[in-house]
């Protein structure tokens, strides 16, 4: 890994974004993707389906294990409640089946080119659904697609839904934050790199649906390839181009005013922790894996002495978040 651009001096310390090609708006350059392993994913996929079948024993878990054994071309798993019941808690408000959950599996279809997602939806809802006979045809052509599954009466969905997108290595449409009793039993730091790498969120303004892909980059401390660090501040955050990073450098030709938080002062013959790859990878799908391979790594900011400095921040509006094909 080359170390031209390093600069010399000093490094200094600014807030930063970093836009949705996964580029820092401060010295522009290129933040990466930590590819998550597949034996880590092959591993939370048993650990989900050990306590799915635990707690789902009435419902028989096996079955939708058999099932999606013969259904696996999907690239797409929508939690169909949590997009139905989307913003429904006013008096009026119910399933919002046409409107909303259709509205996502078709940009999903679309986007997938003609490839239909896999919706997952409790029985009992799929059945009060189907009384209705505007909503009578559309379900019958899901199902008719291998589009809906139906969980069985007494089961919990969420079982399911996640279950296909983590065994599918797919992606998982849904708001949910997956903080519940059931996601706690998980326990695991792989839990939130493959949220990360695999949550599709969406919102409804004024009946438009966005779909929020999962970023380009991943969410960890990293150096980049001319020798700049940038390390994410943590808290949730619903729009990853919103989010502030510290983007940590040397002086050089990079950039454009913002606010400089600090100086620090680098170690003599300082050498990295680590070693990363710097291709970029996608997040991953039924039918590719990514190749990379890497490990979030601790920049030592505590040995460092920080000395506090003004600057101006420039004025910019949030990059727009890319549409993934």
């Amino acid at each position: 890994m080359g170390r031209d651009g390093w600069g010399e001096g000093k490094w200094v310390v600014c807030r930063s974004n970093i836009d949705s090609k996964g580029l820092c708006d401060y010295c522009g350059e290129q933040l990466v993707c930590v590819d998550i392993d597949r034996s880590e994913t092959e591993k939370f996929e048993q650990s989900i389906a050990s306590l799915a079948m635990k707690r789902e024993v009435k419902s028989n878990f096996r079955d939708f294990q058999d099932w999606l054994d013969n259904h696996a071309e999907y690239e797409a798993v929508v939690d169909g409640a949590n997009v139905g019941l989307y913003q429904q808690n006013f008096a009026d408000g119910g399933f919002s089946l046409s409107q909303q959950l259709d509205a996502v599996v078709r940009e999903l279809y679309e986007r997938s080119q003609k490839k239909w997602p896999l919706v997952i939806l409790h029985n009992k809802r799929f059945l009060s659904l189907m009384e209705n006979p505007s909503n009578r045809k559309m379900l019958e052509e899901w199902k008719a697609q291998g589009a809906l599954y139906t969980t069985p009466n007494g089961s919990n969905d969420d079982w399911y839904w996640l279950y296909a997108a983590v065994k599918l290595k797919c992606l998982l449409v849904t708001n949910d934050e997956m903080r519940d009793h059931i996601f706690e039993l998980l326990g695991s730091n792989f839990f939130l790199r493959w949220k990360e790498r695999h949550q599709v969120r969406y919102t409804f303004m004024k009946c438009s649906l966005g779909l929020q892909m999962p970023p380009s980059y991943s969410l960890v401390i990293q150096e980049s390839e001319k020798g700049s660090w940038h390390v994410p501040l943590e808290g949730e955050c619903s729009n990853e181009t919103l989010r502030i990073w510290l983007c940590i450098t040397r002086p050089r030709s990079c950039g454009h005013p913002v606010e400089v938080l600090g100086n620090l002062e680098a170690p003599e013959a300082y050498q990295p922790p680590y070693n990363i790859s710097f291709n970029l990878c996608k997040a991953e799908t039924s039918t590719t894996d990514n190749g990379l391979k890497g490990n979030p790594i601790s920049f030592p900011l505590s040995e460092n002495k920080i000395t506090a400095v003004t600057g101006k921040r420039k004025d910019r509006s949030p990059s727009d978040l890319k549409q993934h094909p």
